[in-house]
């Protein structure tokens, strides 16, 4: 914290004299100052102190009014951050010449709020480099100017900087006194300064000492009454009754100390009217006879200007009062930047400075959302449900319909608002739907809760999600950022126009939300596909951050500051677009069809999801491309866990403050490997596989470096520990780590170790275990990256014509030939049928349906056996084989084990080893396929026969797979072993995989650990 602090007397002397000599010297135009107007709320002011505002002595003797521009106002928070506030921060005052800042919180950090700032520099232009001073001279000073704020251990109310005017030569105004007589009235100054407990007198300060001497040498001294000039507004020059801390800023105070005590604040309809009195706060003197006085905007005020004046006493008993006064602007409710207005019960009009917004209770939905200054609706309006545009709003299933119940909290701080609807014989859970505000910051927090009590009847969530339905005309580009762990991105893609992508066309519609847009002849090139299909755009939860909308002049962010709130482990995908609508998808069963989450009747309950963030940003200042906006979203959207600590509705609600948490620490040995994020460390739902976590949080960690993981900030509570390693086989799973507030716990070292079932090397294996079928022809493009798109898109029978729709493959060298040993001949999906929807006008102009798939299908199909539909259509797919040689030491093994993982699942799967069969039947069933997905929920097969059934060593042997429903299975690995010990769970002891032999199915038991 700079404060003036002055030593010996040789060293003031020789000051002096240097001064005298000819240094150049500071001239007060103004401070800079830290203001906390508010609980939990804080901004920026300027004051200028030239022109009318002078001073009229040498404390502020700039008679000229001297312009600021080109502001810019860098802060700097604890731990290393900063940011940068440009001229638009600031906002100028009713004198034409003071600046208020936007006011800020002080729960959230950078950019959107203050939490953690230390200190704070202003730079900018004075309008001229003339000045006259109050005694009819002049001087030439440097237009640049510099002033900072600094206190190591956090800005705080009050500090602030002298804004300074540098005269390169000496100014005549500092020639009116000896150095010697002004430095020792400065140490008196400091010593002042240190009894008030002022914080933060700083800025440049080479002569500022020197100045500030000069200017008390020239305040009044003797005892009569002196006359105050106010300057015409508060500093900030609006608050809230009750709520908000303003100051007043005068000149002609007496030289003594002056105690808060020692003065009265009066607020009148009129100049020198009928007051109401308030206390003043703190009294910090400025510069020479330059005085702030604070105080708390009364609480009986109502709304309107107000004058305000000022009277007292010194400690060397003289008196003062202000000969004129101060305008104040009173605003409604608690905070003079938060608003909200419920006078219309279909349209609340809530603001907070950055973002004016309309709301309609009835419907649940924001359908009006305008950037500050502006007309421009960020809002779609064509959308329309019986409640108006649907706009942002929740998208929710699996809950009763009943009336929602309104409500809001308007505090200085922020405004949270929800509409709540009760539980009743038709709806299982009370839930609210939140929006959360905070000051100046274009962007709305979400979060979503549902109550269940013991007498609510039984239910289930079936599905939670927002819906960001912006305007489509300003938004035609999408972006994203780790869609997969082959593509880190970022990807930005332009969308065709709404009226394409979105199109109502006889036949456009080939599948649920998917649209065929061949013929269209204005695709933008970058979109380089032919269907619009929301299902294409899907993120993993463990690597998704953040995803956006944007045009030409702005974008729309969706910000997951947190997924502990979300649902189905890392590997759990969800939407993220909808076209160029932004989604956010906490819960649903996307591609993890069986993921539940039920409450039954008795049983007391609470979920909590969210809070997420949203956030509006546009081009201009510090944001000159798309990725300056999805950092600048990713940045502030991160910046609220002291915030959310302090909401005192989203802790009502279920939101455990940080204070309240634990830590988690693991070390895995086995899985160090070098390569980042293959190796993984999860916490979730006791008792379940991680794919099916949904009633408590989550967490998950990268452990590929060195195995060991910190999980931070963990609700307390009990957790499954899970371990997987993508690219190994087996996962494992330890129960009841138990966190505790404030606690760490330490988890005991353990080894994650593949679960082989034979000793030696497979006898072959088909792609990698990674949850994933990417690896096979149409599940990655050239660069290697993961290709999701419509299955339309392929056309499979047409892929495997060579073989008469079959899949083909030689697992090792032997008697079928040499090995294939190349992954595109393995297609990623296994049909059973393969009958894509497509819009037939392609092909004849007169076909307005979607059978479109029977003009391109090969004409081969139509002659096969069983062929059936037009052209074939609808004939199934001769069943998948796969050869490979029996090894040397066939005899030597007493099982033959083949591993089968899925990456999805829709169809029984039919395994026959020469000529004996193996039946799995198919479980958690998951349509990734036919949703644009290379994975959903994975499993894994154990496929056991006696190695009687091999052929002797050297001979081929024939496995065939046969799926039983149209969508078939995705794969995402097989491997083949021998082994003397059965792969039974009962034998191995493991637990993650489901068993078939001879007339033995013991399935997956993900209700205890393993091993």
């Amino acid at each position: 914290m700079h404060r003036v602090l002055v030593g010996l007397f040789a060293a003031t002397f020789a000051i002096a004299s240097l001064s005298l000599a000819a240094h150049a010297s500071d001239i007060p135009v103004g401070f800079i100052s830290y203001d906390v107007t508010g609980p939990n709320v804080a901004e920026f002011d300027i004051v200028n102190l030239t022109g009318p505002n002078s001073s009229g002595d040498a404390s502020f003797p700039v008679t000229t009014s001297v312009l600021l521009s080109s502001l810019s106002l860098t802060v700097d928070f604890a731990g290393g951050g900063s940011h940068v506030f440009d001229s638009s921060y600031f906002t100028l005052d009713g004198d034409g010449l003071s600046f208020d800042g936007k006011q800020l919180s002080t729960l959230a950090g950078p950019p959107t709020g203050l939490f953690g700032a230390t200190d704070a520099i202003l730079t900018g232009l004075f309008s001229t480099g003339d000045l006259t001073l109050f005694n009819g001279s002049t001087a030439t000073v440097v237009r640049e100017f510099s002033a900072t704020i600094s206190d190591a251990g956090g800005l705080s109310d009050g500090d602030l900087a002298v804004i300074t005017a540098t005269a390169p030569e000496p100014a005549t105004w500092m020639m009116l006194g000896t150095g010697l007589i002004g430095l020792v009235s400065m140490a008196v100054v400091g010593r002042m300064r240190r009894g008030l407990g002022v914080r933060g007198l700083g800025g440049n300060n080479r002569g500022v000492a020197l100045s500030l001497g000069f200017a008390l040498l020239l305040a009044p001294v003797s005892s009569k009454a002196a006359t105050v000039k106010l300057n015409a507004l508060t500093i900030p020059g609006a608050g809230a009754a009750g709520v908000s801390t303003v100051s007043l800023i005068g000149s002609g105070f007496p030289s003594g100390t002056i105690s808060p005590a020692s003065v009265l604040v009066s607020l009148s309809a009129t100049c020198g009217g009928s007051p109401t009195m308030a206390s003043a706060s703190s009294v910090v003197k400025i510069v020479g006879t330059t005085e702030r006085v604070e105080f708390l905007v009364p609480g009986s005020l109502a709304t309107g200007t107000y004058f305000v004046s000022v009277s007292g006493t010194d400690s060397d008993e003289v008196a003062f009062a202000s000969g004129n006064c101060s305008t104040l602007r009173v605003v409604p409710g608690p905070s003079p930047t938060l608003t909200i207005d419920t006078t219309n019960p279909v349209d609340w009009k809530i603001g907070n400075g950055a973002l004016s917004i309309d709301f309609n209770p009835t419907g649940g939905n924001i359908f009006g959302l305008f950037p500050a200054g502006t007309t421009d609706n960020l809002i779609d309006l064509t959308n329309v449900n019986s409640h108006g545009p649907k706009g942002f709003y929740m998208d929710n299933a699996g809950f009763g319909t009943v009336t929602g119940i309104p409500g809001f909290a308007n505090t200085s701080g922020y405004i949270d608002w929800w509409v709540t609807y009760p539980s009743s014989s038709s709806n299982a859970y009370t839930y609210s739907e939140h929006w959360v505000v905070t000051p100046n910051d274009p962007a709305v927090h979400v979060y979503f809760v549902a109550d269940h009590s013991a007498a609510d009847i039984a239910g289930s969530i079936g599905q939670v999600q927002w819906v960001v339905r912006e305007d489509l005309n300003k938004f035609p580009n999408i972006y994203s950022v780790n869609p997969d762990l082959s593509n880190p991105g970022p990807i930005a893609i332009p969308l065709p126009s709404a009226s394409e992508y979105f199109s109502t066309g006889p036949g456009r519609a080939v599948q649920d939300a998917t649209v065929d847009l061949h013929g269209f002849t204005d695709i933008p090139a970058g979109f380089t596909r032919f269907f619009g299909d929301k299902y294409d755009y899907s993120g993993y939860n463990y690597l998704n951050v953040a995803h956006g909308v944007y045009g030409s002049q702005y974008g729309a962010w969706v910000v997951f500051p947190s997924n502990e709130s979300m649902v189905g482990g890392p590997t759990k995908q969800n939407l993220l677009f909808t076209g160029n609508l932004d989604m956010i998808e906490p819960y649903s069963n996307h591609l993890d069809n069986a993921l539940s989450l039920r409450t039954p009747s008795g049983t007391a309950s609470r979920r909590l999801f969210g809070p997420f963030y949203v956030r509006f940003n546009q081009f201009g200042g510090n944001i000159k491309t798309v990725d300056d906006m999805y950092k600048d979203a990713v940045i502030a959207g991160t910046s609220f866990g002291n915030f959310y600590d302090n909401e005192a509705q989203l802790v009502a609600s279920g939101y455990v403050p940080s204070t309240a948490r634990g830590t988690v620490q693991v070390q895995v040995n086995g899985v160090a490997s070098g390569v980042a994020k293959t190796a993984w460390a999860v916490l979730s739902d006791p008792g379940k596989n991680i794919q099916f976590s949904s009633a408590g949080a989550q967490y998950w960690q990268d452990i590929s470096t060195t195995g060991a993981a910190t999980f931070s900030g963990v609700i307390p509570g009990t957790y499954r520990l899970s371990v997987y390693n993508l690219g190994q086989w087996g996962e494992v799973r330890q129960e009841n780590v138990t966190v505790t507030a404030g606690q760490n716990t330490v988890v005991a070292p353990f080894d994650f170790v593949q679960e082989n079932f034979g000793a030696g090397t497979p006898v072959f294996t088909i792609g990698a275990a990674d949850r994933s079928s990417h690896e096979f022809l149409h599940g990655h493009d050239a660069a290697g990256h993961d290709d999701r798109e419509f299955w339309g898109t392929w056309n499979y029978w047409a892929d495997f014509a060579a073989n008469q729709g079959a899949v083909v493959y030689n697992a090792t060298d032997g008697l079928a030939g040499p090995a294939t040993n190349d992954l595109s001949k393995w297609n990623y999906n296994q049909w059973q049928t393969f009958n894509p929807g497509l819009y037939g006008g392609v092909f004849n102009s007169s076909d307005n349906t979607t059978d479109g798939y029977k003009y391109v299908i090969p004409t081969y199909v139509a002659g096969l056996p069983g062929a059936s539909g037009t052209n074939g259509v609808t004939t199934k797919t001769p069943p998948w084989t796969v050869h490979f040689a029996s090894p040397q030491n066939v005899t030597d093994n007493a099982f033959a084990v083949l591993s089968v993982a899925l990456a999805a699942a829709e169809a029984s799967l039919t395994v026959t080893l020469n000529g004996q069969p193996l039946v799995w039947h198919v479980v958690n069933a998951s349509d990734a396929t036919v949703r644009s997905g290379l994975s959903g929920y994975t499993q894994w097969i154990a496929f056991q026969w006696d190695t009687s059934v091999l052929n002797p060593a050297g001979q081929d042997n024939v496995l065939t797979f046969a799926v039983s429903s149209t969508q078939g299975d995705l794969y995402d690995a097989l491997r083949m072993e021998l082994t003397n010990t059965s792969a039974d769970p009962a034998v191995r002891g493991w637990n993650d995989y489901e068993f078939l032999y001879k007339t033995t199915d013991t399935k997956a038991n993900d209700a205890v650990a393993n091993p």
